[in-house]
Protein backbone atom coordinates (compact mmCIF):
# COMPACT_ATOMS: atom_id res chain seq x y z
CA UNK A 1 0.00 0.00 0.00
CA UNK A 2 1.50 3.31 -0.90
CA UNK A 3 1.36 5.18 2.19
CA UNK A 4 1.17 8.68 1.02
CA UNK A 5 -1.59 7.86 -1.64
CA UNK A 6 -3.01 6.74 1.51
CA UNK A 7 -2.88 9.39 3.76
CA UNK A 8 -3.71 11.93 1.07
CA UNK A 9 -6.98 9.80 0.98
CA UNK A 10 -7.67 10.25 4.34
CA UNK A 11 -6.95 13.95 4.68
CA UNK A 12 -9.27 14.62 1.66
CA UNK A 13 -12.07 12.40 3.50
CA UNK A 14 -11.12 14.91 6.64
CA UNK A 15 -11.50 18.18 4.59
CA UNK A 16 -14.79 16.97 3.04
CA UNK A 17 -16.46 15.87 6.25
CA UNK A 18 -15.45 18.96 8.00
CA UNK A 19 -16.69 20.84 5.29
CA UNK A 20 -20.01 18.81 6.00
CA UNK A 21 -20.17 19.37 9.75
CA UNK A 22 -19.26 23.62 9.05
CA UNK A 23 -22.47 23.54 7.03
CA UNK A 24 -24.76 21.77 8.55
CA UNK A 25 -23.90 23.51 12.09
CA UNK A 26 -24.47 27.07 10.22
CA UNK A 27 -27.38 25.63 8.38
CA UNK A 28 -28.80 24.82 12.37
CA UNK A 29 -29.01 28.34 13.27
CA UNK A 30 -28.26 30.16 17.09
CA UNK A 31 -29.84 27.61 19.23
CA UNK A 32 -26.83 25.86 20.49
CA UNK A 33 -28.64 22.56 21.04
CA UNK A 34 -29.49 22.32 17.31
CA UNK A 35 -26.29 23.53 16.78
CA UNK A 36 -24.90 20.27 18.28
CA UNK A 37 -27.42 18.20 16.86
CA UNK A 38 -26.13 19.22 13.72
CA UNK A 39 -23.37 16.84 14.10
CA UNK A 40 -25.90 13.93 13.44
CA UNK A 41 -27.79 16.32 10.86
CA UNK A 42 -24.01 16.08 8.91
CA UNK A 43 -23.82 12.25 9.45
CA UNK A 44 -27.20 12.19 7.96
CA UNK A 45 -26.31 13.93 5.12
CA UNK A 46 -23.01 11.70 4.65
CA UNK A 47 -25.01 8.79 4.66
CA UNK A 48 -28.01 9.87 2.42
CA UNK A 49 -25.30 11.52 0.02
CA UNK A 50 -25.77 11.28 -4.09
CA UNK A 51 -22.85 9.40 -4.45
CA UNK A 52 -24.19 6.98 -2.33
CA UNK A 53 -22.09 3.89 -0.87
CA UNK A 54 -22.20 4.92 2.64
CA UNK A 55 -20.45 1.60 4.35
CA UNK A 56 -19.46 3.20 7.71
CA UNK A 57 -16.46 5.15 7.77
CA UNK A 58 -13.25 5.83 6.31
CA UNK A 59 -11.26 6.13 9.19
CA UNK A 60 -12.69 3.25 11.03
CA UNK A 61 -12.05 1.08 8.14
CA UNK A 62 -8.60 2.30 7.90
CA UNK A 63 -7.91 1.57 12.03
CA UNK A 64 -8.89 -1.86 11.28
CA UNK A 65 -6.60 -2.61 8.06
CA UNK A 66 -3.37 -0.72 9.57
CA UNK A 67 -2.21 -3.34 11.68
CA UNK A 68 0.79 -1.37 12.56
CA UNK A 69 -0.08 1.29 15.60
CA UNK A 70 2.82 3.21 14.34
CA UNK A 71 1.70 3.68 11.43
CA UNK A 72 1.09 7.17 10.22
CA UNK A 73 -2.67 6.63 9.11
CA UNK A 74 -3.64 5.63 12.80
CA UNK A 75 -2.01 9.34 13.75
CA UNK A 76 -4.46 10.94 11.31
CA UNK A 77 -7.45 8.81 12.14
CA UNK A 78 -6.81 9.39 16.10
CA UNK A 79 -6.40 13.12 14.92
CA UNK A 80 -9.63 12.62 13.15
CA UNK A 81 -11.68 11.63 15.83
CA UNK A 82 -10.64 13.86 18.74
CA UNK A 83 -11.50 16.89 16.59
CA UNK A 84 -14.41 15.49 16.20
CA UNK A 85 -14.77 14.90 19.47
CA UNK A 86 -13.01 18.47 20.66
CA UNK A 87 -15.64 20.11 18.04
CA UNK A 88 -18.63 18.43 20.00
CA UNK A 89 -17.81 19.56 23.19
CA UNK A 90 -17.42 23.01 22.01
CA UNK A 91 -20.83 23.01 20.88
CA UNK A 92 -21.93 21.01 24.40
CA UNK A 93 -20.42 23.69 26.09
CA UNK A 94 -22.73 26.34 25.22
CA UNK A 95 -26.09 24.37 25.54
CA UNK A 96 -26.34 25.19 29.04
CA UNK A 97 -26.12 21.49 29.73
CA UNK A 98 -24.56 21.03 33.51
CA UNK A 99 -22.24 18.46 32.24
CA UNK A 100 -21.33 18.49 28.70
CA UNK A 101 -18.25 15.78 29.06
CA UNK A 102 -20.63 13.31 29.68
CA UNK A 103 -23.03 14.58 27.04
CA UNK A 104 -20.98 14.61 24.47
CA UNK A 105 -19.21 10.71 25.61
CA UNK A 106 -22.96 9.31 24.66
CA UNK A 107 -23.49 11.18 21.80
CA UNK A 108 -20.42 10.01 20.38
CA UNK A 109 -21.55 6.85 21.15
CA UNK A 110 -24.41 6.79 19.48
CA UNK A 111 -22.44 8.24 16.32
CA UNK A 112 -19.92 5.83 16.58
CA UNK A 113 -22.66 3.09 16.50
CA UNK A 114 -24.87 4.50 14.05
CA UNK A 115 -21.69 4.52 11.92
CA UNK A 116 -20.84 1.11 12.52
CA UNK A 117 -24.30 -0.52 11.80
CA UNK A 118 -23.66 1.05 8.23
CA UNK A 119 -21.33 -1.62 7.69
CA UNK A 120 -23.16 -4.28 9.85
CA UNK A 121 -26.63 -3.83 8.49
CA UNK A 122 -28.34 -4.90 11.25
CA UNK A 123 -30.27 -1.56 12.24
CA UNK A 124 -32.53 -0.12 9.54
CA UNK A 125 -31.41 4.00 8.64
CA UNK A 126 -28.67 4.02 11.35
CA UNK A 127 -28.22 7.68 10.91
CA UNK A 128 -31.74 9.14 11.26
CA UNK A 129 -32.17 6.38 14.27
CA UNK A 130 -29.09 8.11 15.76
CA UNK A 131 -30.17 11.95 15.02
CA UNK A 132 -33.77 11.14 16.47
CA UNK A 133 -32.03 9.37 19.66
CA UNK A 134 -29.07 12.37 19.92
CA UNK A 135 -32.06 14.75 19.50
CA UNK A 136 -33.62 13.29 23.07
CA UNK A 137 -30.33 13.23 24.48
CA UNK A 138 -29.97 16.72 23.89
CA UNK A 139 -32.96 17.62 25.20
CA UNK A 140 -32.75 15.26 28.45
CA UNK A 141 -29.95 16.96 29.25
CA UNK A 142 -30.18 20.62 29.35
CA UNK A 143 -32.32 23.03 31.12
CA UNK A 144 -33.91 25.05 28.26
CA UNK A 145 -37.88 24.43 27.30
CA UNK A 146 -37.87 21.19 24.95
CA UNK A 147 -40.84 22.68 22.99
CA UNK A 148 -38.50 25.49 21.46
CA UNK A 149 -35.82 22.56 20.22
CA UNK A 150 -38.52 19.97 19.29
CA UNK A 151 -39.85 22.42 16.77
CA UNK A 152 -37.85 22.27 13.32
CA UNK A 153 -35.59 19.47 14.73
CA UNK A 154 -37.70 16.61 14.29
CA UNK A 155 -36.34 15.82 10.56
CA UNK A 156 -33.32 17.78 11.43
CA UNK A 157 -30.73 18.38 8.23
CA UNK A 158 -32.25 21.51 7.27
CA UNK A 159 -30.34 22.78 4.03
CA UNK A 160 -26.95 20.89 4.64
CA UNK A 161 -25.51 18.28 3.55
CA UNK A 162 -23.15 17.20 0.15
Amino acid sequence: MDNAAFLAYLDGRQVRWRLTLDECIEAAGRDPRARLLAVFDALRAWAHSPSGGFRSSAFINAHFELAKPENPGRTVITQHKRALRDRMLELAEVTGAPEPGPLVDQLLLIYEGAVANYSLGNVDEPADKAHRTARQLIAAATPQPMDAFWVGNAEGGGGCGL
